[in-house]
């Protein structure tokens, strides 16, 4: 049975000069993300540049900057260029690089997967660090192939979950400027750097000489299947154990203060039960009224205070009490409702038996004399206002709507 391939790691990290110092202190494990570090284990150990690679890294660049600057001013000076020449010296020096998202240098990370460091050559021997040492020495053999004095620093870090390798690559170049050759820092001046898949076959096949292969070809992956008009494959993004944590903590966070909130909501709705529980039992044993006022009798005083005392209650009590106090109001209206109600049926109906009466008048009138009907119309008109004010359906009408005078 064939044994497991495992892939060598290698991953680029943008870097500016700025950085160095944060490298630095996490390299002696006195900054940065140490939540993951085991100090049981053996500290990084340095594996290349010595032990002031940080500060002569920094000074080089300095070096570069001041150099190109004076090679600027000397530009402008020959030319003539005086009020280019008086403004660029109050600026100042600028940064010998282009600009870009990733910065000027590089750090470099090369590891395995930890069971590969752990492989044994038999059940009971152990060789894992002969794999560190075998890895180890093929990685310092393709960075400096490969960086060559470019490769300021490499170190060992053996305190994590894995064994793996960090570098720094500071990427000097020339570039023509202000008629003199400057230095500068360019990082497409690696074949390397410039394309990861090239970095990734160099890696694989470097490695190979030691049971390790080529990682997945994920780019590679997607083209085919772009080309093939297939669906392509989603490009993890590398998340740094620091950001994972951070994210995973604050998550853990969340969700603990998630759990805590729906416990106390739980305990209040039990404790403002057991209080309304409590009040309703009061209004039922008539010691208290809905509204929360307490039943004055003769005997009060006499009474033995409630096994509850509601003077205590928690806000479940002021629930309570609203929601009687709402339960009577409501109550109180709907008896007015139905007394109103009534009340208009009742004017209906008598309203009614008078309109009747009044048609049955206006019957009789049509066969009588004309100055009697006159007399009758003018008493009619007097009772017809009387109607229409009793009948609440008439407000609004026109007083053009009575009967004239001699026409009831």
């Amino acid at each position: 049975m064939a044994s497991k391939k495992y892939p060598v790691v290698l991953r680029f990290e943008g870097m500016n000069p700025s950085d160095i110092g944060g490298y630095e202190a996490h390299r002696y494990r006195k900054g940065g993300d140490l939540g993951h570090i085991d100090r049981n284990k053996p500290a990084p150990r340095r594996l290349h540049g010595n032990s002031t690679w940080a500060q002569e890294a920094v000074a080089e660049i300095e070096l570069m900057k001041v150099e190109t600057f004076a090679a600027e001013l000397e530009d402008l000076d020959r030319r003539n260029r005086r009020k280019d020449l008086a403004k660029r010296r109050i600026e100042g020096p600028r940064d010998p690089w282009r600009a870009s998202r990733h910065g000027p240098m590089r750090e470099l990370i090369l590891t395995a997967n930890k069971e590969w460091f752990e492989q044994t050559e038999s059940s009971d021997v152990e060789f894992s660090n002969a794999q560190e040492d075998r890895f180890e020495e093929r990685a310092m053999e393709w960075l400096l192939e490969n960086f060559g004095d470019d490769l300021i620093h490499a170190r060992a870090d053996t305190d994590e979950q894995a064994y793996h390798i960090h570098a720094v690559i500071m990427p000097r170049a020339t570039a023509k400027k202000y008629g003199t050759e400057c230095r500068v820092l360019q990082p497409s001046i690696h074949p390397l750097i410039k394309d990861y898949e090239a970095a990734q076959d160099s890696v694989g096949e470097w490695f190979s000489e030691i049971g390790l292969v080529r990682g997945e070809r994920r780019k590679q992956a997607i083209r085919d299947a772009l080309n093939d008009g297939r669906t392509p494959p989603i490009n993890p993004r590398h998340v740094r154990p620091a950001e994972w944590r951070a994210k995973e903590e604050k998550r853990l966070a969340e969700k603990a203060a998630e759990v805590e909130l729906r416990e106390r909501d739980v305990v209040e709705r039990e404790e403002d039960a057991a209080t309304l529980m409590a009040f309703a039992d009061a209004v039922s044993a008539g010691e208290i009224e809905a509204d929360g006022r307490a039943v004055e009798t003769d005997d009060t005083a006499s009474k033995p205070p409630s096994k509850k005392p509601l003077s205590s209650a928690s806000r479940g009590f002021a629930a309570a009490r609203a929601a009687f106090r709402a339960a009577a109001k409501r109550l109180r209206a709907t008896a007015d409702a139905k007394a109103e109600r009534q009340a208009r049926e009742r004017v209906a109906a008598e309203i009614a038996e008078i309109k009747a009466a009044d048609a049955v008048i206006l019957d009789i009138v049509r066969h009588i004399p004309t100055a009697q009907r006159q007399k009758i119309a003018q008493v009619r008109r007097q009772l017809t206002a009387k109607i229409m004010a009793l009948d609440p359906r008439s407000k609004g009408r026109s007083k053009g709507a009575e009967p004239r005078d001699g026409n009831p």
